[in-house]
């Protein structure tokens, strides 16, 4: 992207496409205080974007939880979140995107804003960072177009791609922050209890 072009517009994309192989369950469906963790994505983006969709696999979107939003299919299944990102991309490629992972629930509407807000378009991405290593965190990241045309080139060729890999190398703005996620269904029941003590947390 040269600098000085005009930042072009944002929308939001939820990443539900997971297998949840670890978590041994649908982790979408999975619910902190009667609400889903898919849901509760959903609305934290749009409490900050006017514009959200959710990326699934092809077999998902008629499902009972994910059909109730817009979805995204994978056109190139089995190339886990960048495909996800490359129909996104082919859906509206003037577009930048803000790609979330479903299984982050600690996140809050304030740090949303602040990646929002803190948007280099000149940069390849804008992503938190881990406070330690420095790592992006690919999952929780603003993708400007160019940078989308280029990982639509390489799912599309059959690449097997890593996102923060694919990142590496290129221009990033980063800001610390500690994420948590839910890999597995005993981080989430610790994170569910921390935050809702008092009521049981289980899975649809």
């Amino acid at each position: 992207m040269q600098t000085g072009e005009a930042e072009a517009p944002l929308c939001g994309l939820v990443l539900a496409g997971g297998l949840s192989a670890r978590f041994g369950s649908d982790k979408a469906a999975a619910q902190i205080g009667g609400m889903s963790l898919l849901e509760r994505a959903v609305r934290l983006l749009a409490s900050c974007l006017g514009e959200v969709w959710v990326s699934v696999r092809a077999e998902q979107a008629a499902d009972r939880l994910r059909s109730r939003f817009r979805c995204l299919a994978d056109r190139h299944p089995g190339r886990g979140p960048a495909a996800g990102l490359e129909a996104a991309h082919a859906q509206a490629p003037d577009r930048a995107w803000l790609a979330l992972a479903c299984d982050q629930p600690g996140l809050s509407a304030n740090e949303i804003r602040r990646l929002i807000a803190e948007r280099d378009a000149d940069c390849a991405a804008t992503a938190f960072c881990n406070p330690g290593s420095g790592a992006p965190e690919p999952l929780c990241a603003i993708y400007e177009p160019a940078t989308l045309a280029g990982l639509a080139e390489a799912v599309a060729a059959g690449a097997a791609l890593s996102l923060r890999d694919y990142l590496g190398g290129r221009p990033l703005k980063l800001m610390p922050l500690e994420i948590t996620n839910v890999n597995n269904y005993e981080q989430f029941r610790s994170f569910a209890h921390k935050t809702t003590p008092r009521r049981a947390c289980g899975r649809e």
